[in-house]
């Protein structure tokens, strides 16, 4: 995918693995501990296929994460 990618386009898979690149390996590392082969495969894949990911679309994904999160109260897996 290209720096112009469009937020509103990004799967459920593509923002998770934004989302766990841009946590960094330590807290990355601990949420993979937590899924299984399959979930790790799919995410896995989803990250290798990203691309150069702008800054406006990490953020994007930030302020949705904490706006979804303060909505519900809590986080529903």
């Amino acid at each position: 995918m290209a720096e112009s990618m469009d937020y509103r386009t990004l799967k459920g898979p593509q923002k998770a693995a934004i989302f766990m690149l841009a946590v960094g390996d330590t807290h990355a590392a601990k949420l993979f501990e937590m899924m299984d082969d399959e979930e790790i495969s799919e995410l896995s894949q989803a990250m290798s296929q990203l691309g150069l990911i702008s800054a406006d679309i990490v953020e994007k994904l930030f302020i949705e994460f904490a706006d979804s999160l303060s909505a519900t109260g809590g986080l529903v897996g």
